[in-house]
């Protein structure tokens, strides 16, 4: 064999264990679950010390330890010590880009990343997946269970810190008077806005738990007298009177029979002549922050789209869609007007 065809043996094989390997990643997931990133800090911490205070055994906590520390996560310092590397950094709390809302298995994500276990059933079916494994839908999943919903707030609020400046140059918000965020969530993109315009007034609309969770950011971030949380479903009757309806990582979340079209169709009703809707997400096959998210949605039954999938996807609500304004990071404001 030449030397030429066992380097490259050897590559395909080094690339395979990249595509394939299960334990890396959940191995990862445990790491930033237990803190351990954290618990070790700027220093060298024995192998005995971060089990006691995570909460586990020490001989498999070294044994996690020494895998990751094999794919240069973690780095030995002395007998049964590790530090932190540039990579182990990101799984701390205190990083200003940090993984672990991502990665923390009993966080906003988790049952997330167990469905995954389901993505043949969702590739074979194209339908949710997510339901049929764990018995109900991953909203309904999740809302009941308050920490796992906080943590799941605290996630998506970390997209939105990240994406706001985008979003915000992306779209001219002087012409905006009164927007209403469907599905807003905690709130953290709608108060964003309005830190930013102060001539701007925000409605936003979501499940009760997650309007109480936004009355109460409001009020913290002096917002109150501008911004108004309500309980409520985006299947059902919006309220009307905004000049703009912004969804942002929602339509992805359903199929095109089951409830993409439908929430669009009530932005436009709410909106009305003369009003807009925009559409904040990925566009499918463009380069984006999580290339990975359109499975993700699969298990779901949703999608990322591309901008013509967009554009029937509107025509069907009574949307036109006007304007494509991409971002950095992949996300998209597709803005659409109400068709007469």
């Amino acid at each position: 064999m030449s030397t030429s065809t066992t380097t490259t043996t050897t590559d395909v094989a080094r690339q395979l264990d990249v595509l394939t390997d299960l334990v890396t990643p959940w191995a990862m997931r445990v790491a930033a679950t237990l803190t351990l990133a954290d618990r070790i800090g700027d220093s060298a911490v024995t192998v005995d010390d971060l089990a006691r205070h995570s909460g586990a055994v020490p001989d498999t906590v070294g044994r996690l330890l020494e895998h990751l520390a094999a794919r240069g996560v973690f780095a030995p310092d002395g007998p049964h010590r590790y530090r932190n590397t540039e990579l182990s950094h990101r799984l701390r709390r205190d990083h200003p880009m940090t993984l672990h809302p991502w990665l923390d298995i009993e966080g906003g994500m988790g049952q997330y990343d167990i469905g995954l276990s389901a993505l043949l059933l969702a590739v074979r079916t194209g339908a949710d997946a997510y339901t049929p494994t764990f018995g109900r839908s991953f909203f309904d999943d999740l809302n009941t269970d308050a920490e796992r919903a906080a943590a799941y707030d605290d996630l998506m609020a970390s997209l939105t810190a990240w994406t706001l400046p985008e979003i915000l140059q992306a779209y001219d918000w002087q012409t905006v008077a009164h927007v209403t965020d469907v599905a807003g969530g905690s709130g953290a993109l709608l108060a964003g806005l309005l830190r930013a315009h102060p001539h701007l007034h925000g409605t936003l609309v979501d499940h009760a738990r997650a309007a109480r969770t936004a009355s109460a950011r409001f009020a913290e971030e002096g917002l109150a007298d501008r911004a108004t949380a309500l309980a409520g479903s985006m299947f059902d009757p919006l309220p009307p009177g905004a000049d703009l309806y912004l969804v942002k990582s929602t339509v992805m979340g359903w199929g095109d029979g089951s409830g993409a079209a439908d929430i669009l169709r009530r932005c436009a009703r709410a909106a009305g002549p003369g009003g807009r809707v925009v559409v904040a997400e990925f566009l499918r096959g463009a380069p984006r922050l999580v290339p990975s998210l359109d499975l993700y949605m699969a298990l779901l039954g949703g999608k990322e789209r591309t901008e013509e999938e967009f554009r029937a996807l509107g025509a069907a609500a009574g949307l036109t869609l006007r304007d494509v304004r991409p971002t950095p990071s992949g996300y998209c404001l597709l803005e659409f007007t109400p068709d007469a």
